[in-house]
């Protein structure tokens, strides 16, 4: 399994694929050394000083071996983090990349470099050098995750409107973020700032004007100060379109497994027997059957009553376990499915 993967997020469109892949490539080069390669190759350093400090010891301390394990799992988390959910976001990629590689070098780099000078004097010139190794492996992270980003999303095109990575358009005194299932901007007029935002489906249509997009909404219509509105509403309209589409799949999806849901509870039927006496119930727990076999005619009309209430209760019980096992699988299928999509991402 690659550290990152090569198909790009959510998007099931092979025009738009086609459009994209040379972008991608390079994106995804950058952004597997920035958030894999180098962070990995931190780690590295740091557990080679861990191993300098061992070499001038009898018995190594266990704790010089903790900025190894803390370089390490920083590590693990940021391509942990990108995998499962940082992929869609370009955006977070610097921050996140700057947060967990300078949690590398606070944590694990500078505290492993003065144990390793402070017990092997001796090293110290490997030690330093490690440390500038990994102060400037730290350095080129960040700085191959922002070419990661602009070489994505820089000069927006067409096809990024159908897929699920934010897009910022930003001009003189104004910044549009158009999202997977909303647009904000935010405006700056006099020193005043005014953030605002409209979710798709409130959006009609879009149209544009002199150095704007005008977002039509049954509360009225938002004009929108952009820099380019020609490019602004054709990448909105895709992103529209985009949203669209997988809101309706996820309906129809949505909709056909509550119905097979529903035929499962239909078919729900609990049942007991005790003492010659059975009664079948249906999943809302209403008496569907009762059967007495011959050894009933010697029982009392207490104790067949008793036996009665006895099976129905236990009938009721079977069919509602039932029926909170079903429930219970319809909602693991829906986490199953939250889980992949984000793995995907």
């Amino acid at each position: 399994m690659p550290l990152i993967p090569h198909a790009m997020p959510l998007i099931d469109d092979p025009q738009v694929l086609h459009a994209l892949a040379a972008r991608w490539r390079r994106a995804r080069t950058l952004l597997l050394f920035s958030a894999g390669v180098l962070p990995i190759a931190i780690g590295l350093v740091c557990i080679v000083l861990a191993g300098i400090t061992s070499a001038g010891q009898r018995i190594m301390p266990w704790w010089s071996a903790i900025p190894a394990v803390a370089a390490a799992a920083c590590a693990w988390a940021l391509l942990t983090w990108l995998r499962r959910n940082g992929l869609t976001d370009p955006y977070s990629w610097l921050p996140a990349t700057t947060l967990m590689t300078g949690a590398q070098l606070v944590l694990g780099v500078l505290p492993g470099s003065g144990i390793a000078l402070r017990l092997s004097p001796g090293a110290a010139i490997a030690v330093k050098a490690l440390c500038a190794a990994g102060v400037l492996g730290a350095g080129s992270a960040c700085s191959l995750a922002r070419l990661a980003r602009r070489s994505l999303l820089t000069a927006p095109i067409i096809e990024l409107g159908s897929t699920a990575f934010p897009l910022v358009l930003a001009g003189r005194g104004s910044r549009v973020m158009i999202g997977t299932d909303r647009v904000d901007w935010t405006t700056r007029h006099h020193g005043a700032r005014l953030d605002t935002g409209v979710a798709f489906s409130h959006i009609h249509s879009v149209t544009t004007q002199a150095n704007a997009i005008v977002l039509h909404t049954a509360a009225g219509s938002w004009q929108v100060p952009v820099p380019d509105p020609a490019t602004a509403q054709a990448l909105l309209r895709r992103r529209l379109a985009w949203w669209h589409k997988r809101h309706t799949a996820a309906a129809e999806r949505e909709r056909r497994r509550y119905l097979d849901l529903v035929k499962l509870l239909a078919a729900v039927s609990g049942e007991a027997t005790r003492g010659g006496v059975t009664v079948t119930v249906d999943a809302n727990g209403v008496t569907t059957g009762i059967a007495l076999s011959p050894a009933v005619r010697d029982l009392e009309s207490e104790v067949l009553a008793a036996h009665l209430m006895a099976c129905l209760e236990k009938a009721r019980a079977d069919a509602r376990k039932q029926v909170q096992d079903l429930v219970l699988d319809h909602s693991a299928v829906d986490d199953d499915l939250i889980g992949d999509a984000l793995a995907t991402a």
